[in-house]
C-alpha cells in the first residue's frame, strides 16, 4: 500500500495526526499534504440558523446547569463508556449541576448506565438515534459538546458539526481532534481513554462554568463541503497545469482496529 502511495502526486491526510502516520509508515513526506474535510452541516446550519440558539450566559446566571450533549454512535471507539465512567466519578455536589443529553445510534445498551445516573444529575435525555438535519435542533442551547474518543479519531464530523453550530467541544486529545479544537480556545482536551481526567476537566467547568462564555466566543464553523470540493479541485487543476500525467490524489485515513491499513479513495488526476 505505501508504494501504491508512493506513485501519486498528492496523499491528502484529513489531520495533522493521519499526515504523520503515514509519513512514519514509509509515505514520501514532500507527497503528503494535510486537507481537512468538508462537512454538509454548513448548509444545514445556514437554511436553519435559528435552531443554533446560544444558551443564557453563564456571567449572567452563573448558577444555572450546565448542558452537556454527547452525538454520535454507541460503539468502542466513540467513548460513550468512558462518559459514563467519567460522571459516575464525580461527587452529588457536581453532577446536580450537569445536564446530560445522549443522542446515540444504537444506544439502547448503555442507556441504563446514565438513567441510574439521572437522580443525581440536573437533568438527562436519552435518545437512541436521530436524523442528520435534527443535529442544530439537539444543539441549540447546549454548552460543550463531549467527544470521547477512545481510537485515534482522524477528524470526527461531530468536531466540525459542533463547531458550526457554535458549540465548544470538550474531547479527547487524540487523533485528528486537536486539529479542530486548541485547549482552552475554542474548547478543552483530556487525556484520550482517561475517564479520570474527562472527569477532572467536567469539574474544572462545574467549578469555573463562565469559561464556557469565553470558549464558545472563540467558536467558529468548520469548512463547508461546498469549501472542500473547490479546494480539491484547485488542487487537480494545480497538478494538471504543472504538466504531470497519470499521477493520482489519495484521500487517507486510518481506521479503527486496523493501524497497519486505511480506508482510502483514490481518482487519476
Amino acid at each position: 500500500m505505501v508504494s501504491m502511495l508512493n506513485t501519486c502526486d498528492r496523499v491528502l491526510a484529513v489531520s495533522r495526526f493521519v499526515r504523520e502516520k503515514f509519513v512514519s509508515m514509509g509515505v514520501d513526506d514532500e507527497r503528503a499534504e494535510v486537507v481537512t474535510i468538508g462537512s454538509r452541516m454548513n448548509a444545514i446550519v445556514e437554511a436553519n440558523r435559528e435552531l443554533c440558539f446560544a444558551p443564557e450566559p453563564f456571567s449572567e446566571n452563573p448558577t444555572r446547569p450546565i448542558r452537556l450533549i454527547f452525538l454520535g454512535y454507541n460503539n468502542h471507539y466513540k467513548g460513550l463508556h468512558v462518559l459514563a465512567d467519567a460522571l459516575e466519578l464525580l461527587t452529588p455536589a457536581y453532577l446536580r449541576r450537569l445536564h446530560v443529553t445522549v443522542h446515540a445510534q444504537h444506544g439502547r445498551s448503555m442507556s441504563w448506565r446514565f438513567e441510574r445516573l439521572s437522580p443525581r444529575l440536573a437533568g438527562l435525555v436519552y435518545g437512541e438515534g436521530y436524523d442528520y438535519s435534527d443535529i442544530p435542533w439537539f444543539l441549540g442551547g447546549k454548552d460543550l459538546t463531549v467527544v470521547p474518543s477512545v481510537w485515534w479519531d482522524n477528524g470526527p464530523q461531530t468536531v466540525f458539526e459542533s463547531l458550526t453550530c457554535g458549540v465548544p467541544v470538550l474531547g479527547a486529545e487524540l487523533g485528528g481532534i486537536p486539529d479542530s479544537i486548541t485547549h482552552g480556545v475554542n474548547g478543552l482536551l483530556f487525556r484520550g481513554n482517561d475517564r479520570f481526567d474527562l472527569a477532572r476537566r467536567l469539574a474544572e467547568v462545574v467549578r469555573e462554568p463562565k469559561m464556557l462564555d469565553r470558549l464558545r466566543a472563540n467558536v467558529r464553523p468548520g469548512k463547508s463541503m461546498a469549501a472542500h470540493a473547490l479546494e480539491i479541485e484547485s488542487m487537480y487543476q494545480t497538478l494538471r497545469d504543472t504538466g504531470r500525467d497519470g499521477g493520482a490524489v489519495i484521500e487517507t485515513r486510518v481506521s479503527p482496529g486496523a493501524a497497519r491499513g486505511a480506508d482510502r479513495t483514490g481518482v487519476n488526476a
